[in-house]
């Protein structure tokens, strides 16, 4: 998949494009602290979340799998946590050899199972 990104995501400083954008993220980020400050479900659960904007070769998947060792050694009962995509097998098949993999379509089922599984750290 060929994948265009505005060219304001690489530059450290501001153009008119991202000012222009930035009042836009005001009421997602007024939703997104209501959501989960209501979410008393997850707050027991500790999360690590690897990733970045940019979709694929940033070594992304080898970092988690080290991360995920890391943790292990400090005693802690983690698993991996990935939204399903039939052209991701060979990255789910990669995650499930070093750990515990979930992944259904919607990542908050997998949490589900996570969590009645008693998983530490997401």
């Amino acid at each position: 998949m060929k994948f265009k990104k505005p060219h304001f995501w690489d530059t450290s400083k501001l153009s008119i494009i991202s000012i222009l954008l930035l009042p836009l993220t005001i009421p997602l980020l007024i939703k997104n602290y209501f959501t989960f400050k209501n979410n008393e479900k997850f707050e027991k659960i500790s999360t690590v979340c690897v990733g970045n904007i940019y979709i694929g070769g940033t070594g992304k998947t080898p970092f988690a799998i080290k991360l995920n060792e890391i943790i292990k050694s400090l005693n802690f009962n983690s698993a991996f946590i990935k939204k399903y995509y039939q052209d991701q097998l060979d990255e789910q098949k990669l995650l499930k050899l070093n750990n515990k993999l979930y992944c259904d379509k919607n990542r908050l089922i997998s949490i589900k199972k996570a969590i009645n599984e008693k998983k530490d750290l997401l």
